[in-house]
């Protein structure tokens, strides 16, 4: 009995010795809550669309997923199935996601982003939940996106929080506004439209997004 034990110790030793722990782990939700001026609704509809595949491609799209380093497959997978219905609130997911993938993984490689359309009002209970659903440290949460006409401007204006499983707290609450300006660089877009103004927003968020999670992390 006692060899048994000791051989059981032994393999439970090697099994946790061989999974890799990836830091940081990220979950991006869709917006909980939408709002839109009517004016803007014959835009908005341009961004929904549906992707359908049959079992045999998909299969084969998952096949060509799964080659990738562990992480990257969890990724790509969760990116993948993300991807195969969007509308306006998930581009912004999207985007931000897009984003913070890249600015993450600038840091280190040794991560794991994902997009979801899981969706949360903003309480510590259900952001909880979806931290254990998808097995991460943080969740970015959109609880609010409004996009809106004022002056004969457009704007989108975002409320994000940042939950932390491991302190079971939101560590960030912040509304962020967009206009419809292109801010350049990596978030450049054709001036004038919507996809502006969710630039906008991710800009400024981003960063403190980066911050929070990082820590070190400087823009």
């Amino acid at each position: 009995m006692r060899y048994f034990i000791l051989t059981l110790l032994l393999l439970v030793g090697l099994v946790t010795f061989g999974q890799k722990k990836y830091k940081p782990t990220i979950v991006i939700l869709d917006p909980y809550q939408t709002q839109y001026d009517t004016t803007l609704f014959d835009e908005i509809k341009d961004f929904t669309y549906r992707v359908e595949y049959t079992a045999e491609e998909e299969k084969h799209i998952l096949d060509s997923l799964a080659k990738n380093e562990k992480n990257v497959q969890i990724i790509d997978i969760a990116e993948f199935h993300f991807r195969k219905q969007m509308d306006f609130a998930s581009s912004f997911t999207l985007s931000l996601y897009g984003m913070l993938t890249y600015m993450v993984f600038g840091q280190t490689e040794n991560c794991i982003v994902i997009a979801s359309h899981d969706k949360s009002e903003g309480t510590i209970e259900k952001l909880k939940t979806i931290a254990k659903k998808h097995n991460v440290q943080w969740v970015v949460n959109p609880v609010t996106l409004h996009t809106f006409k004022k002056d004969g401007n457009t704007f989108t204006t975002a409320r994000v929080q940042v939950y932390d499983s491991n302190k079971n707290k939101i560590v960030l609450d912040k509304e962020y506004t967009g206009d419809t300006k292109n801010p350049g660089f990596e978030l450049s877009c054709d001036s004038g439209t919507l996809s502006c103004t969710i630039n906008n927003v991710i800009n400024p968020s981003l960063h403190d997004i980066l911050l929070t999670i990082l820590g070190s992390y400087q823009h």
